[in-house]
C-alpha cells in the first residue's frame, strides 16, 4: 500500500506564515512602502509652497483648501465579511445575556 503522509497542521501554519513573511519582505525591499510615502510628502511641499505664495501676494487664504485629510479605504471582501459576523456574534451574545439575565431575574 502507498500511503501519502498528511502534513501537519503546524505545519501548514508555519509554511502559510513564512509566504506571508516572503511576501512582506518583498515588499519592503522593492520600496513599496517608502515610495508611498514619498508621494505623499512630495504633495504636502507642493501645498507649502503654494500656501507660501498665497501669503506672500497677500491674497485671502482659505485653510481648508490646503488640509486635504485622505482617508484610505482598506476594506475588501473579507475584512466586510470579518465586520459583518462580529456585528452578528455580538447580537447572539447580547441577545444571549439578556435572556441570562432574565433568568436570573425569575430565580432570584
Amino acid at each position: 500500500m502507498n500511503k501519502k503522509k498528511k502534513m501537519h497542521p503546524i505545519l501548514k501554519i508555519l509554511c502559510a506564515l513564512f509566504i506571508v513573511y516572503i511576501a512582506l519582505f518583498i515588499a519592503n525591499m522593492s520600496g513599496y512602502y517608502e515610495g508611498r510615502v514619498r508621494s505623499r510628502v512630495e504633495l504636502t511641499n507642493e501645498k507649502i509652497l503654494e500656501f507660501e505664495k498665497l501669503v506672500q501676494s497677500g491674497e485671502n487664504i482659505d485653510i481648508e483648501s490646503f488640509v486635504n485629510p485622505e482617508k484610505e479605504d482598506y476594506s475588501n471582501s473579507f475584512s466586510n465579511f470579518g465586520e459583518k459576523l462580529t456585528a452578528n456574534i455580538e447580537n447572539v451574545v447580547k441577545d444571549g445575556m439578556h435572556i441570562i439575565g432574565n433568568v436570573f431575574k425569575s430565580l432570584f
